[in-house]
């Protein structure tokens, strides 16, 4: 609700700070392909986009950013936790 009671004009939140929590890494099956989702991110889309593109090359596999959350293609779990540890980002 964008206005209080007495009439107060209150800014809306902003929705790319509303995630909280762990960063989670999970393995996602859609139909016949298999997905390592990173969830909770607290990033720009920018620093979404740019940590995606990182993940990406290291891995040599494709990947998109969807939703704030990355997709990358793949059974890589394990590697993208290392990748994110290396980067300073916390995971579980």
């Amino acid at each position: 609700m964008p206005f209080t009671f007495d009439g107060q004009w209150v800014p809306a939140e902003d929705p790319s700070k509303k995630k909280s929590g762990p960063v989670k890494v999970r393995l996602v099956k859609r139909k016949q392909s298999v997905l390592t989702v990173i969830l909770n991110l607290s990033l720009s889309e920018k620093e979404l986009i740019d940590l995606a593109s990182k993940i990406k090359k290291k891995l040599g596999c494709g990947g998109a950013v969807k939703d704030a959350d990355i997709e990358i293609q793949g059974d890589k779990v394990e590697q993208v936790k290392k990748l994110l540890e290396d980067v300073g980002i916390k995971s579980s």
